[in-house]
């Protein structure tokens, strides 16, 4: 421990919602500890959403690669690196067997992860100091946080966001005054995701945003990432009104300033959907093949739309996809109007 101060490297390498998530055990972490190093190894695709938060030191980034023979090359370059800082303590988010293997490599005296059944891939036998999650309706960040608490205690309140640069907070703030004005509320609405259970249907998007536009107090922007522009196409072909396509948002930080300027976010079960938490934008969000209990952000000025009792159908996409057709545009406008224009405490 040097000069005192522990050395702690945490462990989570992706996805985007999930790294997300363990942003405010960091910053329990951090507020415990003022003076000590805190690392943290993430995968590429989510190292935009922890370089550049205030007091993490250094972003260890496992460029992972489709390439079996390089994966393993980069994974053994990024254990030995990791064990050459010598930390007394690492934490294990993931519960993966490279999570595990990844912290039982990095030599540090202290490894903090799941006990199963939260731990998967026998990752729970890489780690010496096991939480037990007492059953599988606990929040992931409660989850993470449970973490984190062998180490720290938990601040009152959590305020860290995603760092974003100044030019690409300018460039975003311009592409607003370009579209929109003061006089309506800009909806952000995301409809593309990359699980099926959590698809709202294309058409009910449509109808929601007609609606919302119609209404006359809101804007919509439909949003997207890299390969996805094909799902706005689709909704504004079923569309009577025409909203405001977002930009191409080529970084997690462009889409994090976007959601931070979008006066709400609507969608589904997504990276978008917990960005826009992290960033303190209000949020409605349709779920229907994971439990909201588990993955939907806490906290207040958020509204979770899930339709539990929906028609039984065989099979759990077939009832994923009931639940989410169950969800009408209708209560989806009713829960964006009472967010943003009528009870903006909404409790969680």
């Amino acid at each position: 421990m040097s000069s005192g101060q522990p050395r702690i490297l945490l462990i989570r390498l992706s996805a985007i919602g999930d790294v997300v998530r363990c942003i405010p055990a960091f910053e329990a972490l951090r507020h415990a500890y003022p003076e000590a190093r805190i690392d943290w190894a993430v995968e590429r695709k989510s190292a935009a959403v922890v370089e550049g938060l205030p007091g993490l030191n250094t972003v260890w980034v496992y460029e992972r690669s489709r390439d079996f023979v390089l994966a393993c090359r980069e994974f053994l370059r990024l254990c030995r690196e990791v064990r050459r800082q010598k930390y007394d303590y690492v934490v294990d988010f993931h519960g993966l067997l490279k999570s595990g293997v990844l912290a039982l490599a990095s030599g540090a005296p202290e490894r903090i992860g799941f006990a199963r059944p939260r731990a998967q891939e026998g990752s729970h036998l890489c780690a010496n100091r096991r939480v037990i999650i007492p059953y599988n309706q606990l929040n992931r960040v409660e989850e993470n946080l449970r973490l984190s608490d062998l180490l720290a205690p938990r601040p009152q309140a959590f305020k860290v966001s995603i760092d974003v640069p100044p030019d690409i907070q300018a460039e975003i703030d311009a592409f607003f005054e370009r579209n929109f004005d003061e006089t309506r509320k800009v909806v952000a609405m995301h409809a593309p995701v990359e699980r099926p259970e959590k698809q709202w249907p294309l058409a009910h998007f449509a109808e929601l945003a007609d609606e919302l536009i119609d209404d006359g107090r809101f804007n919509v922007l439909l949003t997207w990432g890299p390969g996805q522009y094909h799902v706005v196409e689709d909704i504004m072909r079923q569309m009577r009104r025409r909203p405001i396509v977002a930009p191409e948002t080529p970084t997690l930080k462009h889409v994090a300033w976007l959601m931070k300027r979008a006066d709400l976010y609507f969608g589904g079960d997504t990276g978008p959907m917990h960005i826009a938490w992290n960033m303190g934008t209000p949020l409605v969000a349709v779920f229907g093949g994971t439990n909201p209990a588990q993955h939907a952000p806490p906290g207040q000025r958020r509204i979770i739309l899930y339709e539990e009792e929906a028609v039984a159908r065989p099979g759990p996409l077939e009832r994923a996809a009931a639940r989410l057709e169950a969800i009408t545009p209708g209560q989806a406008y009713e829960a964006c109007v009472r967010l943003t224009m009528e009870d903006p405490g909404v409790p969680a």
